[in-house]
């Protein structure tokens, strides 16, 4: 839950809660919850209520690296309205999170990855709001069981971030503006791999992943697989890195 007390914004005394009564949804699912707003001393004309699912994405610029919120996904979920004096009004709403929001419970050393919903009122006389409710989301069982088969394989979970920028793998690529990069570091020497990093782009039946692997000497080299949810378990996964890794 974010409460966001709006006359601190320029709100003029309209007072905002959004809370949020999915604790841990993962990508794709449904989230639902509601905002909970109160009017300020006079009337007010309201032109609409957004959520917009947010993150933080690293961008790289000639020799240089920043961080910048991007916008994953926008949901309008009320049109215009006239909000009265001292009113309370709740504003349920349902949504689902695009499957390819990043995630953000994984155990790694450095989880650089943020995401959470902002709630912007469309106002001609005020500020819009800035508090951020973050999200935390949780790995799909496809994802989770790849994690596992790479740790099975040998590796662990270094680092885990978001960039900026579209995805390519072999018939597949990713479409919300950015992707996220697990980082993988080998816990013993494989044929000279200093790291490999996996993007997941998911979808509704199918989960496509991207493997970049850095090894000595030989710069960078990339492998795919698409992993259909119903086959997605540890143990025909390690199969699998094993052969596209050569270890």
């Amino acid at each position: 839950m974010f409460n966001k007390l709006m006359s601190n914004l320029g709100m003029q005394g309209v007072q905002v809660n959004t809370c949020i009564y999915t604790a841990t949804p993962q990508a794709g699912q449904v989230i639902n919850g509601e905002v909970i707003f109160k009017g300020a001393t006079s009337n007010k004309n309201i032109n609409g209520i957004f959520l917009k699912l947010m993150t933080t994405a690293e961008v790289e610029s000639d020799d240089s690296e920043y961080n910048t919120a991007l916008t994953i996904a926008q949901w309008h979920i009320s049109g215009a309205f006239e909000l009265q004096a001292n009113q309370s009004h709740n504003l349920p709403f349902s949504i689902q999170l695009p499957f390819e929001t990043p995630i953000t419970q994984v155990p790694c050393r450095l989880n650089k990855t943020r995401v959470w919903l902002h709630t912007h009122l469309d106002v001609d006389w005020g500020l819009d709001a800035t508090d951020k409710d973050y999200l935390q989301i949780l790995p799909t069982p496809t994802m989770q069981a790849f994690i596992q088969a790479m740790q099975q394989c040998g590796f662990h979970l270094a680092t885990v971030d978001v960039e900026k920028g579209q995805l390519r793998g072999h018939g597949f690529h990713s479409t919300i503006g950015c992707y996220q990069e697990l980082e993988f570091k080998p816990t013993t020497f494989f044929n000279g791999i200093n790291e490999v990093e996996v993007s997941f782009v998911a979808e509704q039946h199918q989960t496509h992943v991207l493997l970049e692997v850095d090894r000595k000497f030989r710069g960078d080299g990339f492998k795919s697989l698409t992993i259909p949810h119903q086959h997605a378990t540890p143990a025909t996964l390690v199969n699998e890195i094993r052969r596209m890794l050569g270890i």
